[in-house]
Parts: structure tokens; sequence; C-alpha cells
């Protein structure tokens, strides 16, 4: 039989660096012989949402498999690869090590595409601010590709909406804000909701207030459906929303021989086009930006089944 090894996929959370490792596996691969000489490996997906799977084969005898093989599970239930022999009278022989991280490797980028801000239309200009790696800046962490967050002041009970359409993948809830005083503290944990869209990419949304979240996971939303309220990173502080868009990518300099010196995956950070008030605009740190929507940006992603259940929109 063969060989099988994980790796936790490292998670660079929003607004801070911080890296929280899986604890339990959230894929499970599964190999049985096909008349007695071909091997067919599947695999079961526990959590909702895409994951990239990567299986390495360490041991490769009487076949003409590659040493690599890459895919994107969608369902919970899904045939990966049936290794097949050279020789077909004698069974192969392999050995392989799989690795997974949430999301799509290689999304389906449209460098155009038009995001909604996370706040009401009504709402006053808002102040952005542009929030930088805690890991890269204050522990020498790695830096990370593309490393764009965004942090968006907002007032107490504001609602936070989605900025696309997409599915809940992950909701955490449950914390409080860090008590007064403790402003410079780390927190590894904030309520946040993550979203996976059509093209693949994940947006998460953090520092949510504690118990306002309305979704659930496998939820579908759209443009300005309401997530949750805006919260506070400490108790008394400014009300806000945290978002990150991203997309894991295979290391380049992961080396097997020393993997402690980092993870065979990834984070890669994206930074999409915004609608205003004031037109299609990339966001820059310390401006104030009045949210604006429309029917088309609502209806970009939506099926004709979609858009017929929600005439409104």
């Amino acid at each position: 039989m063969s060989a099988k090894f994980t790796t936790l996929a490292a998670l660079v959370l929003c607004g801070v660096s911080g890296v929280s490792a899986q604890q339990k596996h959230e894929i499970e691969t599964t190999s049985r012989w096909v008349d007695g000489t071909s091997l067919e490996i599947s695999a079961v997906k526990y959590p909702v949402g895409s994951y990239t799977v990567l299986l390495k084969f360490t041991e490769r005898q009487n076949t003409r498999q590659s040493p690599t093989f890459r895919t994107v599970m969608r369902g919970s239930n899904q045939k990966l690869l049936t290794v097949a022999p050279i020789n077909a009278e004698q069974p192969v022989r392999c050995g392989y090590r799989y690795y997974y991280i949430r999301g799509y490797r290689h999304p389906k980028l449209d460098s155009a595409f038009v995001y909604r801000l996370p706040y009401s239309t009504s709402h006053e200009p808002v102040t952005v601010r542009e929030l930088y790696n805690l890991n890269e800046r204050h522990f020498e962490g790695k830096p990370v590709r593309g490393w764009k967050v965004w942090q968006f002041m907002l007032n107490e009970g504001d609602t936070v909406f989605a900025m696309r359409k997409g599915t809940v993948v992950e909701i955490h809830d449950g914390e409080a804000p860090a008590q007064a005083g403790l402003q410079s503290t780390y927190r590894s944990r904030e309520n946040s909701i993550l979203v996976e869209h059509p093209d693949g990419t994940l947006c998460r949304y953090s520092v949510l207030e504690n118990g306002s979240l309305t979704v659930a996971v496998g939820d579908v939303v759209y443009p300005g459906t309401p997530l949750a309220r805006a919260g506070t990173y400490y108790e008394g502080g400014e009300r806000q929303v945290r978002t990150a868009v991203y997309f894991p990518d295979e290391n380049p300099a992961y080396d097997e021989t020393a993997p402690q010196n980092g993870s065979v995956f990834e984070w890669v950070y994206y930074n999409p086009w915004f609608a205003t008030a004031g037109g299609d605009t990339r966001l820059q740190d310390g401006a104030a930006y009045r949210a604006a929507t429309s029917a088309e940006l609502v209806r970009k992603e939506m099926t004709k089944k979609e858009i017929k259940q929600r005439p409104e929109s």
C-alpha cells in the first residue's frame, strides 16, 4: 500500500501576520486496487469549499506516473487519479505524500473585476488604512506575496456587507475585544467570515462584533448581503472591519529536506478594484471613499435563476 502524509497549511490572518496551524485533517486520501495492478487514489473532503490538492510520489515502479499530481477538489468525495502499470501483468508499486490548502492554486483572476465596498452606500466617506504585515515587520518573517490588507474605519452599529458573490466557507465567532490598555497586544484569533468567490479567490472579513454574524457556512452571499456588524480590536477601540482577498500557490522556495523553513504552499494577496461614488478605483492608504453600487455590480456573477429569485437586486 502507498505511504501517505499530509502537511498543515499555514494561514496568514487578515490585518496581522499570525500563523494558525490546522488542527485536524480537512482531507483524507484512500487507495484501492483496480484489477489487481492499477492503484486508484481518491479523497474525502470534510469542510465546505474548494481545496487545492497536491500529491508528490516518493516511489514509482512499473508506472509512467508523473512525480507530481495537482487538482482542485470541490466535492466531498472525489477520485483523484489512477496509477496505471507499464506491464499490465504486474502491479504498480508507489508511495506518495499529499498536501492540501483551501482555495484554488490558479484562480481565474479578472484584473478588471469591480468589488463593492463593505459598508453602506449611505455612509459618509470612510477612511481606509493599509495594514502592514506584523510578522514581517516585527518577527523577521518572510515577505508575503502581494500583501494587501485594508482596514475600514466605521461607527458603532455599522453593518458589514459582502463585497462580491461567494459561498461562506468558514466562520469564527465568540471572541471578545482585548482589554482596554492592551491596544498593542497581538491577537491570533478574531471574529471573522471567509467567503470563496466564483473565480476561486478567498476574502476574509475580520474584526467583527461578537455575536453579530448573520450568515452560516454554506450560505451564498452577493454584493451588499449583510454579514455582521463592525467590531473593535480592543475595548473602547475604533469600530472597523478588515478585509483581504487572497489565494494559494505553491511555494517555489519550499525544500522537503528542510520543511521547518516553510510550507509547500503560500498565500498570494490580491488588490482589487472597488466601486466608489467617484468611480471605480484601487484604494489608497489614508483616502476616504463613499461606497457605490448598481444592479450591474450586484448581478455580475448571478445565474439567471438567482436574478429571477432576487428581482430587487
